[in-house]
């Protein structure tokens, strides 16, 4: 598959393993994926990033809100509201009992068989595969940033919920894409 990427999108791609590496996270995941599309200006991707205001500083954010709330999204935690139960109260109740990090996401040693491999997590292999089928809906031969977007508004999530906090939907990136081309 990563022959079908365009060269910005490979680009990309080395940059939320190295980002990944950096952070010491034993996972390549969606977060550094987010952020390696956030870091660069010059594609169609990252320039409607920055026109919607979602820039590195908030896209740590949201991830770090995430990780406070068990790994769960905003909206995931008003879905629970909605059925009664208060994530921020049983958040609370769990660090009290556990201690403050309980909840945190717990570095795992990195299984590697070669140095230089850091792995994709589970939903980093699922939204890679999420942008082939963009690509194959789209009828395109490449995958590109803006597939890779677009993977992230199909979803669900901490990703999706924070670009469509910043005004970026899968209709805007998919117009911008036909204006682009």
């Amino acid at each position: 598959m990563f022959e079908k990427f365009t060269a910005a999108t490979r680009q990309a791609v080395i940059r939320a393993v190295r980002e990944a590496e950096q952070r010491e996270a034993p996972e390549v995941t969606e977060e550094h994926l987010l952020l390696a599309l956030v870091d660069d200006p010059a594609t169609t991707a990252g320039r409607l990033l920055s026109e919607h205001d979602v820039h590195r500083d908030a896209v740590t954010a949201a991830y770090e809100r995430a990780r406070r709330l068990g790994g769960l999204s905003e909206s995931d935690a008003k879905m629970l509201r909605e059925l009664g139960i208060d994530l921020h109260s049983v958040v609370a109740n769990v660090e009290r009992s556990l201690g403050v990090d309980a909840l945190a996401e717990q570095p795992r040693k990195r299984r590697r068989f070669f140095k230089s491999h850091t792995p994709f997590s589970a939903a980093g292999k699922r939204l890679l595969e999420a942008t082939l089928r963009e690509a194959i809906e789209l009828r395109d031969r490449h995958l590109s940033n803006e597939h890779l977007l677009l993977a992230f508004l199909h979803g669900n999530g901490i990703a999706a919920e924070l670009l469509e906090t910043h005004g970026l939907t899968y209709q805007t990136v998919r117009a911008a894409m036909r204006n682009a081309a």
